[in-house]
C-alpha cells in the first residue's frame, strides 16, 4: 500500500467533498436558472365591457406571445364588467397558462396591489377601459413584443 490507512481515508473524504462541490456548482450555474426562469416581461391589461372583441384580441395577442422568442406572460384585469367579459376571460385563462385573470369592481383600479401577480422583470400596462381601442391595443402590444424581442437579441449578441 502506498499511503497509510488514515491518509487514504482523508484523501477519499476530500475527493468526495470535491465531487459534491462540483455537482452543487453545476446545479447553481447551469440547471437551476433554467428551471426557475422568470418571464422577461409581463403585460398588465385593464379591460371593461369588451365582450364583443376581447376574445379575438386576446387570442391574437397570445398567439403573438407564443411565436415570439421572448418569455412573456399576461395579467388581464376586468374592471367591473357588466357583460360576459369575465366569463370569456376565465375560459381563456383556463386554456392558456400564459394568462392570469383578476376581477375587480368598477370603481377600483389598484394597479399597485396587483403588481405582485406580474412575474416579469419589465411590466407593460395597457388600459382598454377608456384609453385604448382594440386596434390600438393590438398595435401597441405587437410593437412592445417586437421591441422586447429585439432588445433580448441585442443583449445576447
Amino acid at each position: 500500500m502506498f499511503f497509510s490507512y488514515t491518509l487514504s481515508v482523508i484523501l477519499l473524504s476530500l475527493a468526495i467533498f470535491g465531487v459534491w462541490c462540483l455537482a452543487r456548482d453545476i446545479w447553481q450555474w447551469w440547471l437551476e436558472p433554467k428551471l426557475n426562469r422568470l418571464p422577461d416581461c409581463t403585460f398588465m391589461i385593464l379591460t371593461r365591457n369588451q365582450e364583443d372583441e376581447i376574445e379575438e384580441l386576446l387570442r391574437f395577442f397570445l398567439q403573438e406571445l407564443e411565436i415570439s422568442d421572448t418569455e412573456c406572460d399576461a395579467v388581464v384585469i376586468d374592471c367591473g364588467s357588466t357583460d360576459m367579459t369575465p366569463l370569456i376571460l376565465t375560459r381563456l385563462a383556463d386554456a392558456n397558462p400564459l394568462l392570469t385573470t383578476v376581477a375587480l369592481s368598477e370603481t377600483s383600479r389598484p394597479v399597485g396591489e396587483l403588481l405582485p401577480l406580474c412575474r416579469g422583470g419589465l411590466i407593460h400596462i395597457l388600459d382598454m377601459t377608456g384609453r385604448l381601442t382594440g386596434r390600438e391595443f393590438l398595435a401597441a402590444a405587437c410593437a412592445l413584443i417586437k421591441r422586447q424581442r429585439e432588445g433580448r437579441c441585442s443583449s445576447q449578441a
